[in-house]
């Protein structure tokens, strides 16, 4: 049986404790020894050189290391071998510096804060660090106090706690001693209080029953360190550097058995085979993947995104799935009151959350302040408040001590335009009985003037027992509300005469027993008010630009589905023809089930922590990249195992955000569809770098194997593959990832392609590789062949025709479906100077001794220069005219 089945006094004799006393010193040791401490294992912390040397963990970097040893062991020139470890190093710097300084960001934005707890040991009260803590500890629970372990309730004094972190739902949860008979959910446990919640208002005693790992918390970061998942890019990266070792293992061995049976040199033949090799790794692609990916975080940064894994910026580009939370993502978990009926009209409350800009409308125009009983609920909701609401600037979020609802009554009487102060000084209290969980009502008696005033906000059915003449728009007014998903408080008002009141000398029992008989009957409902969470006012039209750009929104929150419905239809994430499912459905239900309700199932309510990861293993089991935000400790679990977690940054825990992918700093859902945009400017830039780096190496394999074939001479040496590999394409593909964000990117997607089915390297581009690569080995080749009589001068010749051809493919590789004058000749102006930089690097090559010593180059005539950019100008036109047959019509 568990603790919250079991009655409070089973609960302190299991846990040996006292209800009064609490435990006695000898206890606190012995169960720290058998429960462990108050305390969650914190994540290994980064250091500069694990991060460092965490860059080196991929495929593609472990063929460099091998083609580096190869060259070393094989070749007379080190040199070869110390320039791929450069690159190698120089990759790890620039991918080290940025994760670091995403560490560091994170780090700086955590809140240190030292948390005490007032607890009972040997009958004496004490506060002590909530670390401290061990099971079956006594401990006094306060307002405004966030709960320090699990613990099970024995008292309670309207004790209302915000679980919202942990369930997701937005409402407080008011809290009892009483034994709950049936298992029950976590949000419905009544009696248990949890690790990480807070205490918004009201008081009590409980006994803690978990503590450190054991909590639900506790739970959740094991469940979070128990999940792994790959990133896409990651993957697709993988992918690619085995295709590629199995490429160069296959191809190798095939030459070197063609070349022994034509009876080639095997010395000759190796040194071949070495070159061959380096042209099929791609040397300088890492780094220019990292620069991509760099340059994307730093865009993203700007719009308040702070992406924590660069290699998931991508996978943001090609998610089709988004699930997301309610509480504090679709809605800004702040209370605010939506609707008001009186029984002359409806009227709708506009602004955002605990913001008091905002007006109170109708349909028909009518103002609100010709209505006496509007004004007289604003009057009513302005004098109960006790609430306090403060604002931080610097976080964007409100604090609020006391009761949310409190809040958000409040806020809706400055939309009011009503004045507190003065209205102090025209009502003053006489009586005041607060909310409590047993009469649901929070009632004051004021003096005004001449007579005297009760005001009484709390749960309609209470109040509405409290008058024989109930107004029927007030009742069919109560049934839509509660239809919408609204949390509905009803206000009444009594006039009597001062008379009325009990005498000031009178005992407290008489005032009390007089102050109550007065609320049992003649109270006039004046209205009822309809509170939800605050929606984003932003959302709605963000969700249907996602639709545009093809992706699902999904919600899955631990509310009712009455409320969950009411946000996703105000939201538009659920439309007619949807379905939504209850997390005790999806018990139920079995694996197969649920996938087959996946593409029509838009909202999912009370879900567990394990129920959202899930629905989130579930769409990836069917193809799909989802993207899960969240910010609450509940989230974790889903949003480790999403191919891209985004977690709130404002408003989310700290759990959140160390699960998260990417962080967004200002909360804003807005800036999700931003970062989406920006992801697929990168999946396309990097295909752009991926096609030209293909393309380029391609060209230098075919040109290998066609001289080997041929029994030509080697045409081009293993440093001049270098060269070409590092410098020209280094510096080329860097300008190229520059290349401004091509329009309609949200609508990029081929007609029909699921955007999780687009991959880095498809059939599709090793077509266009293999279309561009042709041309430029056939050309090389001939200039090669022509010139072979000098073979220094026709290696030369050789090296500076496949630059040309490389520096145009750099130009055609812009974009795959667009002509480059239609992008404009002048609008990247990273590619033009890095062209500039790579020609004057050539000159350099061609003529300056040491190079041409390290190289084995030549000067080169004018008239030579003219027969190079004769054969190799065409390539242009080839790719142009593809472009066109291919792409006509098209806007992209």
């Amino acid at each position: 049986m568990n603790d919250y089945q079991k009655s409070s006094d089973a609960v302190i004799a299991l846990y040996h404790t006292d209800a009064k006393k609490g435990l006695k010193a000898d206890q606190v040791i012995e169960h720290c020894r058998i429960h462990g401490a108050n305390i969650l294992p914190e994540s290994a912390s980064h250091s500069w050189l694990g991060i460092f040397l965490s860059q080196f963990q991929n495929p593609l970097i472990y063929i460099l290391l091998i083609a580096a040893l190869i060259i070393f062991f094989v070749s007379d020139d080190y040199h070869d071998a110390f320039i791929i470890s450069g690159v190698l190093f120089f990759n790890a710097i620039i991918g080290a510096i940025q994760e670091g300084r995403t560490h560091s960001m994170l780090a700086s934005l955590k809140r240190f804060i030292k948390t005490n707890s007032i607890v009972v040991r040997d009958g004496v009260k004490s506060v002590v660090e909530d670390t401290d803590l061990v099971v079956g500890d006594l401990i006094i629970l306060q307002e405004g106090q966030r709960v320090p372990a699990d613990a099970r309730v024995i008292e309670a004094y309207n004790l209302q706690i915000d679980e919202s972190t942990l369930t997701g739902e937005s409402v407080a949860r008011r809290k009892t001693s009483e034994a709950i008979a049936a298992p029950a959910l976590l949000a419905d446990r009544h009696n248990m209080i949890y690790k990480g919640t807070y205490i918004v208002s009201g008081s009590g005693k409980a006994i803690v029953v978990a503590t450190g790992t054991a909590t639900e918390i506790g739970k959740i970061q094991k469940t979070v360190e128990e999940i792994s998942t790959e990133i896409p890019l990651r993957k697709e990266l993988e992918r690619l550097s085995y295709f590629i070792l199995l490429f160069i293992l296959l191809l190798c061995g095939l030459l070197l058995v063609v070349g022994l049976a034509m009876g080639r040199d095997f010395g000759q033949l190796l040194t071949m085979l070495t070159a061959l090799f380096i042209c099929v790794v791609p040397e300088g692609l890492p780094v220019v993947l990292t620069l991509v990916l760099v340059t994307g975080a730093y865009r993203m940064a700007r719009q308040k995104v702070l992406v924590k894994n660069l290699q998931a910026v991508e996978a943001l580009g090609r998610a089709d799935i988004i699930i997301t939370d309610k509480t504090g993502t679709l809605t800004r978990n702040e209370m605010m009151v939506l609707r008001v009926c009186t029984t002359r009209m409806t009227y709708t409350v506009t602004g955002n959350g605990y913001f008091t800009d905002g007006h109170v409308v109708a349909k028909n125009g009518i103002s609100g302040a010709e209505d006496d009983n509007l004004l007289q609920i604003a009057i009513a909701t302005s004098l109960l408040n006790a609430a306090e609401i403060s604002y931080h600037v610097a976080l964007g979020t409100f604090d609020i001590k006391g009761d949310p609802t409190d809040a958000a009554l409040y806020v809706f009487s400055q939309k009011m335009r009503m004045n507190r102060e003065e209205l102090d000084v025209d009502y003053t209290k006489r009586y005041e009985i607060p909310f409590s969980s047993e009469h649901k009502y929070h009632t004051v008696f004021f003096v005004h003037g001449n007579e005297g005033i009760i005001y009484s906000v709390g749960a309609p059915e209470t109040l509405f027992t409290h008058t024989s003449d109930l107004p029927a728009p007030i009742t069919d007014c109560l049934k839509v509300f509660l239809q919408d998903g609204l949390r509905v408080i009803a206000v009444a008002r009594k006039r009597v005469s001062l008379d009325a009141f009990p005498a000031a000398t009178a005992s407290m029992d008489e005032q009390l027993r007089i102050y109550t008989q007065l609320l049992k009957s003649d109270m006039e409902i004046l209205g009822i008010v309809g509170i939800q969470d605050a929606i984003r006012s932003d959302v709605r039209s963000i969700v249907h630009k996602a639709r545009d750009a093809g992706l699902s929104i999904i919600m899955a929150t631990g509310d009712h589905q009455t409320t969950a419905l009411y946000v996703g239809r105000a939201t538009d994430v659920y439309q007619e023809g949807d379905d939504a499912l209850d997390g005790a459905q999806l018990e139920t239900m079995s694996d197969a089930q649920l996938m087959s309700s996946l593409t029509h199932t838009t909202v999912y309510s009370r879900v567990s922590p394990n129920q959202k990861l899930r629905i989130v293993q579930l769409f990836q089991r069917a193809g799909n990249i989802v993207a899960m935000t969240g910010d609450g400790i509940n989230d974790a679990p889903s949003l480790v195992a999403a191919d891209l977690g985004i977690a709130m940054g404002g408003i989310g825990t700290e759990v959140a955000k160390a699960a998260a992918d990417m962080v967004l700093l200002d909360d804003s859902f807005v800036n999700i569809i931003s970062a989406i945009e920006e992801g697929r400017h990168i999946f396309y830039t990097l295909r752009k770098v991926v096609l030209y780096f293909f393309a380029t190496n391609m060209g230098e394999i075919l040109i290998v194997l066609f001289a080997l074939l041929a029994g030509l001479p080697l045409p081009i040496t293993a440093a001049q593959i270098l060269w070409l590999n590092l410098v020209t394409d280094g510096f080329l593909d860097a300008g190229l990832s520059m290349e401004p964000k091509e329009p309609n990117l949200l609508k990029k997607a081929e007609p029909g392609t699921q955007l999780s089915q687009q991959r880095l390297v498809d059939w599709s581009l090793i077509g266009k590789m293999m279309y561009m690569a042709t041309p430029m080995a056939a050309g090389s080749l001939a200039i090669f062949w022509y010139y072979q009589a000098d073979l220094v001068h026709a290696r030369t010749m050789t090296l500076v025709t496949m630059a040309l051809y490389q520096w145009f493919n750099a130009w055609n590789c812009r974009s795959e479906t667009r002509s480059i004058f239609t992008l404009g000749l002048l609008k990247n102006k990273w590619l033009i100077l890095a062209t500039v930089f790579v020609l004057s690097l050539q000159f350099i090559l061609l003529h300056v001794p040491f190079m041409q010593h390290m190289f084995k180059t030549v000067p080169l005539s004018l008239n030579d220069w003219l027969v190079m950019v004769a054969a190799t100008l065409p390539m242009l036109i080839i790719e142009e005219v593809r472009k066109y047959v291919m792409y006509r019509g098209r806007t992209v």
